[in-house]
């Protein structure tokens, strides 16, 4: 996060928002399209590709929701921001958690890109 490195904290603030909504965007995606999967009579016990299906994006939607919690309490913290004399701690403070936060989405963003060719390629 440049924004986080050179100080712009409204910047910081807008990109941290607009990951977040469309981290959220892309849950609600998901859930309408387990939606219209269940309206054309496909469940988890139909056959073992839904079966797949189903747990494969469950998961992901479980990692994506901790990520989008995550979001949120880094925007929470930002918002918070430094009281008094403890400006250099909270900055070192909010630095370690923007990082962790980072490799988490990157982390998350490498494996679905991985696991996307490899269900995409295997035949």
């Amino acid at each position: 996060m440049c924004a986080a490195r050179t100080g712009d904290e409204r910047g910081y603030g807008r990109w941290l928002t607009f990951t977040l909504l469309l981290g959220f965007g892309f849950l609600v995606s998901q859930l309408l399209a387990w939606r219209q999967l269940v309206a054309a009579d496909v469940y988890v016990a139909s056959n073992p590709h839904s079966s797949f299906f189903y747990v494969l994006t469950g998961l992901h939607g479980v990692h994506l929701a901790g990520g989008i919690l995550a979001l949120g309490y880094l925007l929470f913290y930002a918002k918070r921001g430094a009281r008094g004399s403890g400006a250099a701690r909270f900055e070192v403070k909010r630095r370690a958690l923007t990082d962790v936060v980072a490799i988490y989405w990157h982390f998350m963003d490498v494996l679905w890109v991985f696991l996307f060719l490899l269900l995409f390629l295997w035949r």
